[in-house]
């Protein structure tokens, strides 16, 4: 039951894989945008933020099943507990900024906030997905990807984008995340269908 339940995942979590990989560098080059130019690119940053929220809940949900046979009871599933109320929480906070019902500065430490969330998943899908063969490279990737979020959110709110943490951890995150959803989006949509 539970391969056909991967399976099915797998065809969903593939492409969203994918998408988050885009919307991660997409995310990249309007935040830089930004900085560079102001509006409208924050709010085109925001919105492509929300999509890479949403994108990776699929991810989360296939690797709760695929790596859940190999943990200790209820391991994956509260990893992915940290990890969905971390996504849903910053697409509402940029959802609320996108809508201009809170100011940058009022929603700045919640979304700072859910995406440090989004990084202790990340790092706990590092240490889980190598109890369950995980490539030591991709597991490296997830790890620095989530030291990547605290970094970047650490930064931005100890002083603002030129913040060496919040350059470091944008850059890591950046490569490390876009890396980790590529090659799981790639995995998974390159997979054999399984016989019924």
């Amino acid at each position: 039951m539970i391969i056909g339940s991967i399976t099915g995942l797998a065809a969903l979590a593939g492409p969203a894989a994918l998408l988050a990989a885009v919307a991660t560098v997409v995310g990249a080059v309007l935040l830089g945008l930004f900085f560079w130019r102001g509006q409208p690119w924050g709010t085109l940053n925001d919105l492509a933020s929300i999509v890479l929220m949403i994108a990776t809940i699929p991810v989360l949900a296939f690797f709760a099943m695929f790596t859940e046979p190999y943990l200790a009871p209820g391991v994956a599933f509260v990893a992915a507990g940290i990890g969905v109320a971390g996504m849903l929480g910053a697409s509402v906070a940029q959802g609320l900024l996108v809508a201009r019902v809170r100011t940058y500065a009022q929603l700045l430490p919640w979304t700072l906030g859910f995406g440090a969330v989004v990084g202790v998943w990340y790092v706990l899908v590092g240490i889980t997905g190598r109890f369950a063969g995980v490539p030591d490279v991709m597991a490296g990737a997830a790890i620095l990807a989530g030291a990547g979020y605290v970094a970047l959110g650490y930064g931005f709110w100890r002083g603002n984008e030129r913040h060496p943490l919040s350059v470091i951890g944008g850059i890591v995150l950046l490569v490390a995340s876009t890396t980790f959803l590529g090659w799981i989006g790639i995995a998974l949509v390159t997979l054999p269908e399984s016989p019924q």
